[in-house]
């Protein structure tokens, strides 16, 4: 019963706080493990995906939510691409993309 509060209590969270840009999203879960992209997860195991968002494996649920946000006000010169290895966006010169933008 004590775990279902917590669990209660941790989506009331999820659902209050402003995440700006970040989104969640739940993954396959059965009763003993969650199944993200091909991988198991024990309940009560939390893990970084390859898309960089990070999992909780609950008893009742399975979510994984970004933590990062989306830069706002590229200028127009500049394209903001992700970079996976780091989980966040920088922007990049249209003209020559070895070159970032000033932000």
């Amino acid at each position: 019963m004590a775990q279902q509060k917590a669990l209660v209590c941790i989506i009331m969270l999820l659902l209050t706080v402003d995440m700006g840009d970040s989104d969640c999203k739940f993954v396959m879960k059965t009763e003993a493990e969650c199944l993200d992209k091909g991988m198991s997860y024990k309940v009560g195991a939390m893990w970084k995906s390859e898309d960089c968002y990070t999992c909780y494996c609950g008893k009742v649920t399975a979510i994984c939510c970004t933590e990062y946000v989306q830069m706002p006000d590229v200028p127009s010169n500049c394209e903001a691409v992700f970079d996976k290895r780091l989980c966040k966006y920088k922007a990049y010169s249209k003209e020559n993309p070895d070159v970032l933008c000033d932000m």
